[in-house]
């Protein structure tokens, strides 16, 4: 039976899918540090949220490293051109 058992987990598709996964043991935290202010930034793209104003349902996020200053902006659809106008506009234009 518990071969059976096996065999079944073995080819079930679901059972892979969800099944608990072996994972390398967690390597100690580093922390990151920019060496001055808007040198190094993080960004990220939060959503769908339902539609706002102009057809905007994501977000867009950039957050300095250093001083922690962030810049965030409500933007249509997630595509090249989107974003690079956020960096130019938002991050580059100002910081530099």
């Amino acid at each position: 039976m518990q071969r059976d058992a096996r065999e079944h987990v073995k080819k079930c598709d679901k059972c892979q899918r969800h099944a608990d996964m072996i994972i390398a043991p967690p390597k100690e935290l580093k922390t990151l540090s920019a060496p001055w202010p808007f040198s190094w930034w993080s960004m990220d793209i939060l959503g769908p949220f339902t539609n706002g104003l102009h057809q905007c349902k994501f977000l867009i996020v950039g957050v300095d490293y250093f001083t922690k200053w962030v810049e965030a902006e409500a933007i249509p659809n997630i595509s090249a051109e989107t974003i690079l106008r956020f960096f130019k506009k938002n991050i580059l234009a100002r910081f530099g």
